[in-house]
């Protein structure tokens, strides 16, 4: 993974220019050292660097974050990183410090980090969902994304067997990938999702109209005991017993929101093979 360096305050950017050496009137070199050797080309020619020089009357735009796309206005605090390869390999990569920092996949295209995206999105996902058949919509696209790299990696295969004429330790390294990622796809399809929770009957205080009084649980309560302790201590306290309210019990269409909340805690324990890779 990059290294992502923090700076307290961006300072204003000036474009460079090379310094001019008074004796020759040329851009004035210096030599790139190798040790205590002077570095070379292939054929033996010396290399040389030209010294620059920020050029004050040529102030430069700020950074632009590419997160947000806004700039990166001198003084405020910002992140950088330079990804040696990949799709950004070599540019120098900036974030306001307050954007999140870049996810591997976001500038990498190395097996680990497209599975690692394929894991992110499926549990990002998983917030707010609320049927089985969520769940499964999530997993089809998971294991149609790790079929996708593993229609890769065979056709990467192919291609270096049909450079070379015939199968390589290369292309066979990559079709045991591809194997392995296919069925990795089908137990992820197929994986078991729990069952949703069974509704439950709830215990509403009403105005007499079936319609849940603003000043009790929203959700009802658990047992009619419980419906009717809150009841009892809201008229002691506004001393009405003839207040028109009711206790009725319902049974609710779907689960409640805790009960939701408990079963995606159940399915993330039960769906952990989509962070079981096995390349």
């Amino acid at each position: 993974m990059a290294r992502v360096t923090r700076v307290a305050r961006a300072q204003q950017r000036y474009a460079t220019v090379p310094v001019i050496d008074p004796e020759t009137n040329q851009p004035k070199k210096t030599p790139v050292m190798k040790g205590d050797k002077q570095k070379t080309t292939k054929t033996g020619r010396p290399v040389f660097m030209t010294v620059t020089v920020q050029d004050r009357t040529k102030p430069l735009a700020p950074y632009e974050c590419d997160f947000c796309r806004k700039p990166i206005e001198v003084g405020t605090p910002y992140k950088h990183m330079s990804p040696k390869s990949g799709p950004y390999g070599g540019r120098k990569l900036t974030r306001h410090d307050g954007c999140p920092t870049w996810n591997v996949w976001e500038y990498s295209n190395s097996l680990s980090a497209q599975l690692a995206r394929i894991s992110h999105d499926f549990w990002e996902g998983l917030d707010g969902v609320e049927s089985p058949d969520d769940i499964q919509s999530l997993l089809d696209d998971a294991a149609s994304s790790i079929e996708e790299i593993a229609e890769q990696k065979r056709e990467s295969a192919g291609n270096i067997e049909e450079g070379f004429g015939h199968a390589t330790s290369a292309s066979e390294e990559l079709e045991e990938i591809a194997d392995s990622l296919e069925s990795w796809a089908s137990e992820v399809e197929s994986a078991d999702i729990p069952d949703l929770p069974d509704v439950e009957e709830r215990y509403f205080v009403t105005n007499g109209d079936g319609q849940p009084s603003p000043l009790f649980e929203p959700d009802g309560y658990d047992t009619e005991a419980d419906a009717e302790h809150a009841l009892m201590m809201h008229r002691d306290d506004e001393n009405n017993e003839d207040d028109g309210l009711e206790i009725e019990a319902v049974t609710p269409e779907e689960p409640t929101a805790e009960q939701l909340d408990e079963w995606r805690s159940e399915v993330q324990d039960a769906l952990s093979i989509i962070d079981e890779s096995p390349v």
